[in-house]
């Protein structure tokens, strides 16, 4: 029996469905599976920056550890949560407190809990807590942990914790001779005389610390014999600095026994004073370090 007219078009309506369906579906499968997240905006909340602002602090000491939180993702971050927290060895200092932008409250003796309005793409906000050095051994470096979380969802979350170490100062000894090198052979022979402080000597003796902003170093007291001592704190690097009189120069630096030679290596000026330095070197707790200086008459 031939089809009729009407069953021959059902058929071809048919027939141009499915082929439609299967165009349709075949577009679908070209189109990524993230095409419609592509466009979702989510915050990404991370620790942009933390330091403290004493480089080495005491025991009994207090020190402020500073951070930046910031929304680096694309969408409003929501209310923001933030902990900071301490090792064994550091404590809170505060109860808690407000600036307007950050609320925080110190949970225990180990760590402050902060809360902040939430944060727009690409803000960035800071805020500074107080710890106290309370028991940690020193020479260690003890742990400060800042996690901070936000309400929403966010695009990436395994930058939401940070860490810094904090190096507990102890105490070193930095000792030395200044003498007067007779041969100018960079060693300190036998019957070779210290320099004694004075106009027409040794100006002074500085142990002097690199970096800003720390506490550590000071000026010796220069003995008749040339001979100096200065006991100081630990976890720094530093420099002995060395001013005489404009009478005297440098000898050879690092020649022959490393116990009996001159350790300064740099000649800033000869005039009107002369002034030289050592090479750095790190301090560590309950360490001692030999810095010696061979003068020679200028010629």
């Amino acid at each position: 029996m031939r089809p009729s007219a009407t069953s021959r078009s059902i058929r071809r309506a048919f027939a141009t469905s499915v082929s439609a369906l299967a165009l349709a579906g075949a577009s679908a499968a070209l189109v990524p599976a993230d095409a419609v997240a592509a466009g979702r905006t989510e915050p990404d909340l991370f620790v942009n920056l933390m330091t403290v602002d004493a480089l080495n602090p005491a025991e009994g000491e207090t020190f402020r550890t500073q951070i930046d939180v910031r929304n680096g993702g694309t969408g409003t971050s929501g209310p923001v949560s933030l902990t900071v927290s301490a090792a064994a060895g550091l404590r809170t200092a505060e109860p808690g407190w407000s600036d307007g932008a950050w609320t925080c409250t110190a949970v225990g003796d180990t760590s402050y809990s902060c809360t902040h309005a939430e944060l727009a793409p690409g803000w960035a906000e800071r805020v500074w807590l107080p710890f106290v050095v309370a028991g940690a051994e020193p020479g260690s470096r003890v742990p400060l942990t800042a996690t901070v979380e936000p309400q929403r969802k966010e695009s990436n979350t395994e930058n939401n914790t940070t860490s810094v170490p904090v190096p507990i100062s102890g105490t070193c000894v930095v000792r030395g001779v200044i003498w007067h090198d007779l041969d100018r052979d960079g060693q300190r022979d036998e019957g070779e005389p210290g320099i004694a402080p004075g106009p027409d000597g040794v100006l002074s003796v500085k142990v002097g610390a690199r970096q800003n902003g720390t506490t550590g170093g000071g000026t010796a007291t220069v003995n008749p014999d040339g001979t100096w001592s200065l006991t100081t704190r630990t976890e720094l690097l530093y420099q002995v600095w060395i001013e005489a009189s404009s009478t005297y120069d440098t000898t050879a630096s690092n020649v022959g026994d490393d116990a009996t030679d001159s350790d300064m290596v740099t000649t800033y000026q000869r005039d009107p004073i002369l002034l030289t330095s050592s090479a750095e070197f790190s301090a560590t707790n309950g360490g001692e370090y030999v810095v010696d200086a061979g003068l020679a008459t200028r010629s």
